[in-house]
């Protein structure tokens, strides 16, 4: 009796060491297979990080030729890549699962490229200063635009920009849409430039947890009507929408500049 009990107890521990080891086989298996799943969403996620400087570069052949709405259109492109590619790139953890790819150098170098190198071509190209300072105010933007990118401080603990943040692209449009004047420009961009070095803190709308879900909702609405404030421009469309769009583009605009200067004088 007592050797059966012992050969059913050998029997069951046998058996409970094959389950698992099968149990662990395939659980290896199945996470093995979710690895390779995650690092292919990973390398989806840089190529589409990468496309922004595609669209970077389809905007500088527009620029050489004279095409100033096609450069803004390829720029808004690369403006809703960069606007998506890094949420992305936590929801599937692209960070652990391709280790060996630096994406925020990727990330840095297209900014770099659409927000800063392209928007001077553009300043230099159209002539958005007057000419006694056509190359001088380019130069002042990239020199002082590359120490953004490498500020480790540029950003507050909860995510504000300190000092005015290279977004020239940005700058460039507001030029474009309103058709302003070279001497206008010229001064805009002269007190832009003196507001990188001062305490104002400017809202990041991705970044910045408090009134994030209202940041976004303005983002989109800037970025909506941005696009179709370039694609009417100098069209012949009833002036009634035109207003319209500009009304909601001008709105989303105080938003951002309200919550940064609110969020200066608070500090």
């Amino acid at each position: 009796m007592n050797n059966c009990k012992v050969g059913w107890e050998i029997f069951l521990l046998n058996w409970q060491d094959k389950f698992r080891k099968k149990m662990s086989k395939e659980k290896n298996i199945k996470t093995y297979e979710l690895f390779k799943q995650d690092r292919f969403l990973g390398i989806l996620v840089h190529l589409l990080t990468g496309l922004g400087i595609v669209a970077g570069f389809f905007a500088l052949i527009a620029v050489m030729n004279n095409n100033q709405k096609a450069a803004f259109l390829w720029l808004g492109f690369a403006f809703l890549i960069d606007s998506v590619d890094g949420t992305l790139a936590r929801k599937f953890n692209v960070k652990k699962n391709l280790p060996h790819i630096d994406g925020k150098m990727l990330d840095s170098i297209i900014d770099f490229f659409n927000y800063v190198i392209i928007p001077s071509v553009m300043i230099y190209w159209f002539r958005y200063v007057p000419d006694q300072f056509i190359l001088l105010i380019p130069v002042i933007l990239i020199f002082i635009s590359i120490y953004s990118y490498v500020n480790l401080n540029i950003l507050t603990n909860d995510n504000y920009y300190n000092g005015f943040p290279a977004i020239w692209n940005v700058i460039v449009l507001y030029f474009y849409i309103f058709g302003t004047s070279q001497n206008f420009n010229l001064v805009f961009l002269i007190l832009l430039i003196l507001l990188k070095f001062s305490p104002l803190k400017c809202i990041h709308p991705l970044r910045v947890k408090k009134f994030k879900s209202l940041s976004i909702i303005f983002a989109i609405f800037w970025f909506i009507t941005s696009i179709l404030l370039i694609l009417i421009k100098d069209l012949n469309i009833n002036p009634v929408y035109e207003v319209f769009l500009m009304f909601l583009w001008v709105v989303s605009n105080i938003y951002f500049i309200s919550v940064s200067i609110f969020k200066t004088f608070k500090n």
